[in-house]
């Protein structure tokens, strides 16, 4: 099994921005794209470290996470993602976003 670890806070930044990059720096629009849509396929299990930033903006965590539901749905989400945090307050907000996303239908090439 493949797994890959990514400590927000060390990998990304402390600061975490809104949710779209032409807002603001590090956005989860700009997590996502380097992080998760990046290791989705190639990896059976990445583990998300939360700790040790200096908050999360709601919209940061639904473009970031929410947006991986939407595409994949919320079961593979949650195959692949496992969410590390000492306090449960940001886990529990992403919890809730991944579970309220309804998948998307693709267009199909």
């Amino acid at each position: 099994m493949k797994e890959l670890t990514i400590n927000i806070s060390k990998d990304f930044s402390k600061y975490i921005g809104p949710g779209e990059k032409r807002v603001a720096d590090f956005s989860g629009e700009d997590f996502r794209e380097k992080f998760l849509d990046e290791n989705f396929e190639k990896y059976d299990k990445i583990n998300i470290e939360l700790d040790g930033t200096l908050g999360y903006p709601w919209d940061f965590l639904d473009e970031a996470f929410g947006t991986m539901a939407r595409k994949y749905g919320k079961e593979k989400f949650w195959k692949r993602v496992a969410l590390i945090s000492a306090n449960t307050y940001v886990s529990d907000k992403i919890a809730y976003i991944v579970n309220h996303s309804k998948q998307e239908d693709l267009p199909t090439k």
